[in-house]
């Protein structure tokens, strides 16, 4: 007799073959009336279910899963290599996906991943993500972390950097050298480390009895050209900003660039810090002072979470913020005309 073969019944069932073999398992993931459809199927074709290799199919397969939000950011690269290395000395695997900071990208992302029967899955999520949007997670049941970026009231595993505390701690140290006047630059608010950083900034300036300026903040693009792009919209304020925290390194090198080209020498006439404490904030020219969480740090610390629910351990979600430590280099000056 003929042996009965999933793409049959897919085609049979009008599905894909992926959604047959999550069906026939008994996968949450597929809604109860497809998976009925796809049952009915089967059995009028003869499929006989082997549940031999059903268990050898869902034994564990030693990959980890990697769902970034934006590979051209050196924070997500940075923090990529330290998560493969971590893989690599439990002799696992890893699946990477970029979602380019698209919903629909990740939302296909996650799909393939279960689809290939991944252990468990770090994922920073892209801007805009709701808890919805990662129900399919939940219902999965596959171990997850999410880093970098939370979503505000979903209870889940996170590790990621202490943004409201890094961010407060910069200000009030602007403020201890002399500056009055200072703006938050880059990064849009559409993410949970834009909406902490400017949290601590507007708490440091606040607790100072320091009127914030108008505006008190400068979105951007997360990039070099993003901060170099905003430097006129700065320069025009009345009065105009002495000092600026930056939301990224990869901002605040932009922004010292556009300053530059416009005779303001960064470290002497404007004080500038970054977030981040990329590996090229000590070699910038001043060396840029940034608030330090590096990213294989976050890397290394999500990735040892997401293997510890991979080996058993249970209870209440855990959030891991790791404190973020000023580096005080040449970008931060005094103001000296107070």
């Amino acid at each position: 007799m003929k042996k009965v073969k999933l793409s049959e019944i897919a085609l049979a069932a009008g599905v894909s073959r992926a959604t047959v073999s999550l069906a026939l398992r008994g996968s949450p993931l597929i809604a109860k009336p497809t998976a009925e459809r796809v049952r009915a199927v089967a059995e009028r074709l003869g499929y006989v279910y082997n549940r031999t290799a059903a268990a050898l199919r869902n034994r564990k397969t030693h990959t980890i899963g990697l769902v970034e939000a934006n590979f051209k950011n050196p924070f997500f690269a940075a923090m990529s290599e330290s998560v493969e290395r971590e893989i690599e000395q439990r002799g696992k695997a890893l699946l990477f996906v970029d979602s380019a900071e698209s919903l629909q990208r990740q939302q296909k992302a996650i799909q393939l991943m279960l689809e290939h029967g991944v252990d468990g899955i770090l994922l920073c999520p892209v801007r805009q993500t709701t808890q919805e949007d990662l129900g399919i997670l939940v219902k999965a049941g596959v171990p997850f972390v999410l880093f970098s970026r939370y979503i505000p009231g979903f209870n889940t595993d996170y590790v990621g950097a202490a943004n409201v505390e890094g961010a407060y701690q910069a200000v009030r140290k602007m403020i201890e050298l002399g500056h009055r006047r200072i703006i938050f630059i880059g990064g849009e608010p559409y993410t949970s480390p834009w909406f902490d950083r400017v949290k601590g900034f507007k708490r440091a300036m606040e607790e100072s009895g320091i009127e914030l300026p108008s505006p008190w903040y400068v979105c951007s693009e997360v990039s070099v050209a993003g901060g170099a792009s905003r430097v006129d919209e700065v320069l025009q304020m009345r009065p105009v900003p002495t000092a600026a925290l930056c939301y990224s390194d990869t901002v605040a090198f932009g922004f010292m660039l556009g300053l530059e080209r416009r005779g303001i020498h960064p470290g002497r006439d404007f004080a500038v810090v970054g977030f981040d404490d990329l590996p090229e904030s000590r070699l910038w020219r001043p060396p840029l002072a940034t608030l330090a969480c590096p990213p294989s740090k976050v890397g290394s610390m999500a990735i040892r979470m997401l293997l510890e629910r991979l080996d058993g351990e249970e209870g209440p979600p855990r959030r891991v913020e790791i404190q973020s430590e000023l580096v005080q280099r040449d970008s931060l000056c005094p103001m000296w005309n107070t």
